[in-house]
């Protein structure tokens, strides 16, 4: 078992209720140091008089080693040292980091992968937290917006798809735009972890009714429903293993998940913009 939960955050202040019917809380993840992504994702959302639950975002790039050894993957025998990939024994510096391989002589230490540097952990610590507070508090559905959001609709008409999904099918998780950030590549046998076996994923997009894609996995968690059923597969899951690779690619291989798609546009997230976790000198 993880003790990646000793790192949560928790959300102290009475919350904010949510204007939207369907949705129990809107939670925005927004770091201290940025105040104007902040005011621009508020002055967005206010002309439809909702106003989110903030989370002051946890600062990855603060992270000790201490921490990262109860958030990261601990390799243990009989663990594949000859997984396919470097990783990171420590709080990376940012993605251009390099990393080592694993060896014999690494069981016992705690890794993650090289991609993953220690502001994506904070990012990922953010995103846990929310869905932490989200499980105490029974909530049944929420919405978790990242502070780089663009509104193409009124966020209201969710509570029309939310509608239309429930109806069409039972469901973990939601995104909200257009682009799925994900290539259909078909069947795969991956390895997504040495602490996991070789599996076969479906990578496809599935058209279900006019207004969504039943999908195998996608890049980028900045605007994201989620039904209480997925909040508890993730929550279990990195409780269970701690985080390997990052976030938004791991919950795609959480077992049973189901992930669908918007197929219009109604918030998206940065595009071909470089986040707050990925580059360090952005924060300087």
């Amino acid at each position: 078992m993880s003790n990646i939960e000793r790192h949560f955050k928790k959300i102290e202040k009475q919350k904010e209720r949510s204007t939207i019917p369907g949705v129990d809380c809107i939670y925005l993840i927004n770091l201290d140091e940025r105040p104007e992504k902040l005011a621009n994702s508020l002055e967005q959302l206010k002309p439809f008089g909702i106003t989110p639950q903030r989370f002051p975002a946890i600062y990855g790039w603060g992270l000790t080693q201490e921490a990262f050894n109860e958030i990261g993957m601990k390799f243990l025998p009989p663990m594949d040292f000859a997984f396919d990939g470097q990783v990171f024994f420590r709080p990376a510096s940012d993605q251009l980091d390099k990393g080592e391989p694993l060896k014999t002589s690494s069981y016992g230490k705690t890794c993650v992968h090289r991609s993953v540097s220690a502001g994506a952990l904070g990012g990922a610590l953010s995103h846990l937290s929310c869905l932490q507070d989200a499980y105490d508090q029974g909530y049944e559905t929420i919405w978790i917006l990242e502070d780089d959001i663009t509104l193409t609709k009124n966020p209201h008409e969710l509570s029309h798809y939310l509608q239309n999904l429930d109806r069409l099918t039972s469901w973990d998780m939601l995104h909200t735009d257009d682009d799925l950030h994900f290539k259909p590549y078909g069947t795969l046998t991956l390895q997504l972890r040495p602490d996991r076996s070789p599996f076969q994923h479906t990578m496809e997009h599935t058209l279900l009714g006019d207004d969504f894609f039943k999908i195998g996995g996608r890049w980028q968690l900045h605007s994201v429903i989620y039904r209480r059923s997925g909040v508890q597969k993730i929550l279990n899951y990195v409780k269970q293993f701690g985080l390997f690779k990052n976030l938004d690619e791991e919950i795609n291989f959480v077992p049973g998940m189901q992930i669908y798609n918007l197929r219009c546009g109604l918030v998206h997230g940065r595009n071909r913009t470089t986040s707050d976790t990925q580059k360090k000198f952005f924060l300087r």
